[in-house]
């Protein structure tokens, strides 16, 4: 049978026609939704939760009831997002994608990590991410094992080659993540991987051209969207560039603002009644506080603390003199978030004109940058 060109035409445009004319006749194509139908055993809440966390709250998308430990959830994704479903008691159980796909749900809650998620590309990726995760990370868990075993039995000589081994094992770990990542550049679970396991770990250059790597839908994704406001924060608090004005409280209600301090050297001293680390800092910036005060340094005081009264005995017990303030919203301080603080103790040193100048300096390299600043 020839092919008649004309006749193609004809019908293509007829066809045209009669789908503007006569659309009532013609099957509606159904717009792309998702549908999440889980059955999971020993499950004996009466509701389930689809949940979004954002800024560390956690925000009730959806709700549905549970019957014979099964459950769906329906609606409309612009792009694959992650996604969670809590039960009764808000506890987090179940993280998956979600995308316009028909999604399973299988296993039991007895044992999370072996729950089955099924049916979505997306999820088949992150599945894959999450099994060889887990092998890196039973390496690690089995170091640590042996090094409190080494450190309980007394084999000091053992330590410092077992730590080695660990930092091995995790650069292995790195290598492996940032490997995955490449391999799936134009999948959204790239930049959410990307974002939860390499941009609090990597310098400004090397985040900036991750950001860049991701195509097709992964470049439009919030994940993306996420690191790039990450690398504006970094480029916003590099050395060598004017430290962002801010404004928070103190204890009392008064606010305190970082142009204040003009004139002197500063140090942004980001920590947490709750935080160790922090508080094994806190006697060396006391002494140097001590030390150098009279020559013009300041420390400035930002507290992630949610719990006023902790905060406030940790300043007394801990002498610390200064300035402090805080919005009492723990990991959601504003200046923390400004600043993209994501571990303490972070500190910034600021010059007299407002300059950042050093980050995070801890013990002696401390005050060796003061005694060079402050001749």
């Amino acid at each position: 049978m020839k092919f008649n060109l004309k006749s193609s035409i004809l019908f293509s445009t007829l066809s045209i026609f009669l789908i503007a004319c006569g659309g009532d006749e013609q099957p509606q194509e159904k717009a792309p939704e998702f549908v999440v139908d889980a059955a999971i055993a020993d499950l004996t809440y009466q509701t389930a939760y689809l949940v979004d966390y954002k800024d560390g709250e956690m925000i009730k998308l959806d709700s549905t009831s549970i019957v014979g430990g099964k459950f769906s959830f329906k609606g409309k994704m612009d792009l694959p997002e992650v996604r969670y479903i809590n039960f009764n008691d808000g506890k987090e159980r179940i993280v998956l994608f979600v995308e316009n796909d028909s999604i399973h749900i299988s296993g039991s809650l007895t044992d999370v990590s072996a729950i089955k998620i099924t049916g979505s590309s997306s999820n088949d990726i992150f599945n894959d991410f999450k099994q060889n995760l887990k092998t890196h990370d039973d390496k690690l868990n089995e170091i640590i094992d042996r090094y409190y075993a080494a450190e309980e039995a007394g084999k000091n000589e053992e330590l410092e080659k077992i730590d080695a081994e660990y930092y091995a094992a995790e650069d292995v770990k790195l290598k492996f993540v940032e490997d995955f990542v490449k391999m799936n550049k134009s999948s959204v679970v790239a930049p959410f991987i990307g974002l939860r396991f390499l941009a609090g770990a990597y310098e400004l250059g090397k985040l900036d051209s991750l950001a860049k790597m991701f195509e097709k839908d992964a470049a439009e994704s919030i994940y993306t969207k996420l690191i790039n406001e990450r690398v504006a924060i970094l480029k916003s608090t590099q050395e060598g560039v004017p430290a962002p004005e801010f404004s928070q409280n103190d204890a009392d209600g008064n606010p305190i603002a970082l142009s204040s301090f003009k004139g002197k050297y500063v140090l942004i001293d980001f920590w947490a009644s709750w935080c160790g680390p922090c508080r094994a800092e806190n006697p060396n910036v006391v002494a140097a506080y001590k030390k150098f005060n009279k020559k013009g340094f300041e420390v400035f005081g930002v507290s992630l603390d949610d719990n006023k009264e902790k905060w406030l005995e940790a300043i007394e017990k801990d002498g610390l003199t200064w300035k402090q303030v805080s919005d009492l919203k723990g990991w959601g301080n504003a200046v923390a978030k400004q600043y993209g603080v994501q571990g303490i103790p972070h500190s910034i040193l600021v010059d007299k004109e407002g300059v950042i100048v050093a980050k995070n300096l801890r013990g002696e390299d401390l005050h060796k940058k003061l005694a060079e600043v402050l001749k």
